[in-house]
């Protein structure tokens, strides 16, 4: 039986590419036919892993010759659809050279109040899509409209003829068999990615936070990325640290406040998965949790367009708190947010 193929392009981050799934999932459900091709980055490539409405995953690497031999291969498949929703240079370079019956790209305007936003990649999107579809994002903010991420996919497709009522759909990536048994007491996750820091917030208020949850009963898991050790030092002098080779072997966990460095992301999912409440600034690791379906809270930078980041990447269909790096007291709401 024939199939029609669909290529989606989302190489860019991992909390995109999680946006992204429930669009995905809603095509392969309308299409059940459907033969669907991811182009993903190597960094969001690792969350589709054993999704079953995924057909191919094509990573699209950094370096020159990589970039062309896989756009040479992407030239060979004959797309019914391609859907480009990382529209950057790179994007619509992927999209342009596919060999694709319609071609389709979302475009976000800046948050900047400017005239001539995004001109360039405007003009790129009429020149190369059949159907774009353009985000005023200072307008839509406010004017209090709609400007979720995964909501502006979905008015995409239905542009291009498809449904797009399956709002409803959840986020699926592919999660443990089972809990972490030694877990011996509500855990919460602390993800320690640089955000901490900045102009609102010193690593003496993250240790103050680690020193409250540790009364109030908690076990403390701090998971880090490759930012952590630039931008925290003294954690790793007060607690004790487990790498990746040795969570594996991990029987159990004596101490309340422990770093699990640079865990491989199936144990970082799987640490994630078995904990009460993650507490992140705004990054990937926010929608590992609500894909995880645990509470989140997370923290927008301050001076970074925070209300406009909230509405646009905030967990999706999941429980979560908002802060803000420049609230008063914030460790304190944190610490309250868990009663």
């Amino acid at each position: 039986m024939f199939k029609e193929k669909i290529c989606i392009s989302r190489i860019d981050k991992m909390g995109d590419m999680i946006l992204t799934l429930p669009i995905i999932k809603s095509i392969k459900i309308q299409i059940p036919n459907s033969e669907i091709h991811v182009l993903a980055s190597t960094q969001n490539a690792k969350v589709l892993k054993n999704i079953n409405y995924i057909d191919k995953i094509i990573t699209v690497e950094t370096n020159f010759k990589s970039f062309f031999s896989e756009l040479g291969e992407l030239k060979k498949t004959k797309y019914k659809y391609f859907f480009n929703f990382s529209p950057n240079t790179k994007g619509f370079f992927l999209c342009f050279f596919s060999n694709s019956y319609k071609k389709a790209s979302t475009v976000l305007l800046s948050r900047n109040k400017k005239y001539f936003s995004k001109l360039l990649i405007r003009l790129l999107a009429f020149i190369i899509c059949d159907h774009i579809y353009v985000v005023n994002r200072v307008k839509r903010l406010k004017q209090n409209q709609e400007l979720h991420q995964t909501l502006m996919m979905f008015n995409l497709i239905e542009k291009c003829g498809l449904d797009s009522q399956s709002q409803n759909i959840s986020i699926d990536i592919s999660l443990p068999s089972k809990k972490i048994s030694f877990f011996r007491k509500k855990t919460v996750v602390v993800h320690a990615s640089k955000k901490w820091i900045n102009s609102y917030y010193s690593e003496k208020n993250f240790l103050e936070l680690l020193s409250s949850l540790k009364h109030s009963g908690y076990l403390i898991i701090i998971t880090t990325d490759y930012s952590t050790k630039k931008n925290f030092f003294k954690i790793y002098n007060n607690f004790n640290i487990i790498s990746n080779l040795d969570f594996k072997n991990l029987k159990s966990i004596k101490y309340d406040i422990i770093i699990l460095d640079n865990l491989e992301y199936e144990s970082w999912v799987k640490v994630i998965y078995s904990s009460s409440l993650v507490i992140t600034p705004e990054c990937g690791c926010l929608h590992i949790a609500a894909a995880c379906n645990v509470p989140v809270n997370i923290i927008y930078e301050a001076n970074y367009f925070p209300e406009a980041m909230h509405k646009e990447y905030h967990p999706w269909k999941s429980k979560y708190n908002k802060f803000v790096f420049d609230e008063k007291n914030l460790n304190q709401k944190l610490i309250e947010s868990l009663e």
